[in-house]
């Protein structure tokens, strides 16, 4: 009745999908037809339905120390386990996954602004009794009602710079977590650390300084928990770990918990990532002391053969620390040998009568020495050649092969090596992390990571040679390679060389996607949604012909050519559908082979494509015409058979070494594919692709791979395929190695090493090394030479001019480097171009300018080293391009050596 307050209450369910604030509305429609309401907001906490904890069993631990992790989630799940070191993530705090970013990226629910009302009153009007139609929209709803829910319009002043509270939704969303805490160390006079040392025996050397020092996948079982055992890095540093979970019931994210990594006394050293050699630097070692009483020191430079070194002028190696303090010694350092050479310093305090100060000097009844282990990168300078000799012995075979070392090297660089293996595919299963000599920073390069793992496995598999740690290697590849191709992937579905920044998908990339994608299913867990987007994209993109249109920047000019262009852009495309494991049946294939048989071409390129292509779809007739146009194309030198393009004859001066340009392997591997994709390879078949296969393993170079990534990935995906229909066909067999001085050195292989890479360094310089084989079977037997010679005088087509500027008025020494770069060849335009930036010693990049290079015309990405700056750009024409990138220094070096800058074109590596 009239005047009588009515109650009433409800339970309501609280999960996160209300978080972070959920409205609660109640209305009533009195009997005059009026409605009233009322709201009332509910703050949630950004909880998961997965409750996740981690805690390591100390919360504060010595360098090495063994400790125990200890994960709690929900049974079953999946936890992701990260730790790194705190002084990294201040650099990038925003990037950290938090329960305010996750919920970030859920969608929001609010009043669409499409479906508001038009507004009743105009703005010099204002509506006295509108409480109610406002409190519907804010609470996301829409309202159809005859029942009163606003009244009379009354006249009021505009009251201009008023906020909309309709679409002021920023209080709701403004929580944010400080994270800006640096950590402490404290001074504390007795510290409780786990796993004393006893004072007769010196602690180990620290030499383990990541800045990454977990990243794992961890099962939790079905008690809801794991426990982890992990050893503490040397750094003295404060350790953020976190982890989240996934389980069929949600997700679950924990907080961050830490660890330090203390001692109270200890010693840090400060020197170059690498310098040239006869360089000279001053190596900084800094004692700290946190301890409450004064310590005398010792440290001491252990000796090395590597390294010359002069004291500082008046320095002693000896003296007081007293709390909190912090005492740096010096040395001139000179590098004598090439290589990685190790710097070990070591800190002692030591027991003594002499007072410091006001009072006699501590020893620690633990951890009274400190050793400190770091690398030192020692490089000859100049530019690196690297040469590569491959032999396919069998039988009986032999060779011999002639080191020859130009008068021009520097001083002491050269180096020689033999390795071999009993697998043509060895050298490229030791290497899959590194199959090239030239980095790995676009879409397209990263896929040389990922593709060989996949044949590799499947011929390891076929063969009964697929050990579990070689599984779990070549999976580790797959699964970081198909999370890092992801980060190349568009909106609707394509892929391209840099990804987003790039204006559209490639359609050649997409489909080495698709197929790669759908070939690594069987062994590693791939979205199905990204082979579906894949190929719905390639699919839209096919003509009313059934050939495929070519979309985006094709980076490898090689591989155009006026009409064969889009001929072999569509075998591509059509063979990795039928590699996808697509019918010829289906229409977007049946339409594309029907183009292919069309279609018409001379260039070996596209007959080598279309021969996979009808061999893939069982046309046995169209493969075999290709096939025979291709024998006319052919080159045969010493039992080899391989395909060129035309007028890209090798010099007979490089014919001993790998010396085949991309497009000429990949197209000769096509070519072996082709042989091999028949449905029965006759005798006289496969030993015509025998001899392809000797022309496609001398042209590996030391590390497994050939020139570039697509002629690398088609290659060993041929020569994966010969291995599996050749081998069991080896027995006991016997490589020597005979040097120039008639020294003999045997390498056998058999049944239980023929995966084993072997090798040994050749010491005589220059000379002629034999190779002989004798036993059943085959051996590849590689001899790798290196040296570092001065940039060459003249410019190639490739036209690089640098300069530098010094910068004065800056804390420390500057310089500013300036590059003219212009294409002078015969193309209109080269392929995709890299610039390596060696910096002098001592020297790092500064951040500001390289951010400002990532913004100049054609620069697709920059990669930054400790000692050198990669530049991608995306080609050079006969326009000079110019940039420039300011350097500072971090640590003085004298006897500077100059530093080199490389420009080179990526698919056509000898300009």
């Amino acid at each position: 009745g009239p005047g009588e307050r009515v109650s009433l209450s409800l339970d309501l369910p609280i999960g996160p999908e209300l978080a972070p604030m959920g409205r609660i509305l109640v209305y009533v429609v009195l009997p005059s037809g009026e409605m009233v309401a009322d709201v009332t907001e509910l703050y949630v906490a950004k909880c998961f339905p997965n409750q996740v904890t981690m805690a390591f069993s100390e919360a504060r631990a010595l360098p090495g120390a063994a400790l125990r992790l200890q994960l709690g989630a929900a049974p079953g799940s999946l936890c992701a386990v990260r730790a790194v070191d705190r002084s990294v993530l201040l650099l990038k705090p925003k990037a950290e996954l938090s329960a305010e970013a996750v919920y970030q990226a859920l969608p929001e629910f609010d009043y669409p602004y499409s479906i508001r009302d038009e507004p009743f009153c105009y703005f010099s009007w204002r509506n006295s009794k509108m409480e109610t139609y406002k409190l519907f929209q804010g609470a996301a709803l829409k309202l159809f009602t005859n029942a009163k829910t606003r009244e009379d319009c009354q006249w009021e002043f505009p009251m201009y710079g008023m906020a909309d509270p309709a679409r002021d939704r920023g209080s709701v969303f403004s929580a944010r977590v400080d994270s800006n805490i640096v950590p402490e160390v404290m001074s504390t006079p007795n510290l409780a650390f786990p796993g004393s040392q006893d004072q007769q025996q010196p602690p180990a050397p620290r030499t383990y300084f990541p800045e990454t020092w977990l990243w794992d996948l961890v099962p939790v079982g079905e008690g809801g928990s794991a426990e982890v055992p992990v050893t503490v890095p040397d750094a003295i540093t404060e350790w953020e770990a976190g982890m989240f979970c996934t389980a069929p019931q949600g997700l679950g994210l924990s907080p961050a918990v830490t660890l330090t990594a203390f001692q109270p006394f200890f010693v840090e050293l400060a020197l170059p990532y690498a310098v040239v050699r006869h360089e000279t630097f001053t190596l900084k070692a800094t004692v700290f002391n946190y301890l409450r009483q004064c310590l005398r020191v010792q440290v001491t430079l252990a000796e090395s053969a590597e390294l010359e070194v002069t004291p500082g002028a008046g320095d002693a190696y000896e003296g007081c620390v007293c709390a909190d303090e912090a005492k740096t010694f010096q040395w001139g350092v000179r590098a004598t040998s090439l290589g990685e050479v190790n710097v070990t310093v070591s800190t002692e305090a030591l027991s003594s009568s002499e007072p410091c100060g006001n009072e006699l000097p501590l020893v620690p009844a633990q951890g009274r020495v400190d050793t400190v282990i770091k690398p030192l990168l020692v490089q000859p300078g100049g530019i690196l050649v690297e040469k590569a000799h491959s032999s396919l012995l069998c039988q009986e075979g032999a060779e011999e092969v002639l080191l020859e070392i130009p008068a021009n090297i520097l001083e002491g660089s050269q180096r020689a090596h033999v390795t071999v293996m009993g697998d043509i595919l060895g050298n490229a299963l030791q290497n899959l992390d590194s199959l090239l000599a030239m980095p790995y920073g676009c879409g397209e390069q990263n896929m040389v990571r990922f593709a060989p793992n996949i044949y590799i496995q499947q011929y390891l598999e076929k063969s009964g040679q697929l050990l579990p740690d070689i599984r779990a290697k070549a999976q580790g590849f797959l699964q970081s390679g198909y999370q890092r191709e992801l980060l190349y992937k568009h909106d609707d579905g394509s892929y391209s060389a840099f990804g987003k920044s790039d204006a559209s998908g490639n359609t050649w990339l997409t489909a080495f996607v698709l197929k790669s994608f759908g070939q690594a299913r069987a062994y590693v867990a791939i979205e199905e949604r990204h082979i579906t987007d894949a190929l719905r994209w390639l699919q839209q993109h096919q003509k009313d012909s059934g050939c495929f249109r070519s979309e985006g920047k094709l980076f490898n000019n090689a591989l155009q050519g006026g009409v064969s262009d889009e001929l072999s852009l569509s075998a591509y495309v059509t063979a990795a559908m039928l590699e996808l494991g697509l019918s010829k049946e289906e229409p977007a294939v049946s339409s594309a082979l029907k183009c292919l048989e069309a279609s018409a071409t001379d260039e070996p390129y596209s007959q080598a494509l279309l021969a996979y292509v009808f061999g893939l779809a069982g046309l046995r007739e169209r493969q075999r015409e290709q096939l025979q146009r291709l024998a006319q194309h052919s080159a045969s030198a010493e039992g080899q058979l391989y395909w060129q393009r035309k007028g890209r004859a090798v010099k007979a001066s490089e014919a001993i070494w790998a010396a085949a340009a991309p497009a000429e392997v990949e197209m000769t591997a096509y070519v072996l594919l082709a042989y091999l994709s028949q449905p029965s390879v006759s005798p006289e078949d496969l030993g015509t692709a025998s001899r392809i296969v000797r022309w496609l393993c001398k042209q590996q170079n030391p590390h497994g791979g050939f020139a570039s990534t697509q002629d690398t990935v088609v290659a060993l995906q041929a020569l994966a395929k010969f291995a599996t229909l050749t081998h069991g066909n080896n027995g006991d067999f016997t490589v020597t190695v005979t040097s120039p001085s008639g020294t003999a050195q045997d390498f056998v292989l058999d049944s239980g090493n023929r995966l084993v890479l072997q090798q040994a360094a050749l010491a005589e310089l220059p000379g002629t090394f034999g190779l002989r084989g004798r036993g059943q079977g085959c051996a590849l037997v590689q001899v790798t030479l290196r040296y570092n010679v001065p940039p060459p005088p003249g410019a190639k087509v490739l036209e690089l001019r640098v300069q530098t500027e010094p910068l004065p008025g800056t804390q420390n020494p500057q310089f500013l480097l300036q590059l003219w770069a212009r294409y002078s060849g015969e193309r209109p335009a080269t392929n995709m171009v890299v610039i390596e930036a060696k910096l002098p010693s001592g020297y790092s990049p500064d951040k500001k300018s390289v951010v400002q290079l990532k913004e100049q015309k054609l620069v697709k990405k920059v990669e930054v080293q400790p000692d050198q700056v990669t530049i991608y750009l995306e080609q050079l024409s006969k326009d000079e391009v110019t940039l420039s990138l300011r350097a500072q220094q971090d640590f003085p070096v004298k006897n500077l050596q100059p530093a080199t800058v490389s420009l080179y074109d990526y698919y056509e590596t000898g300009e």
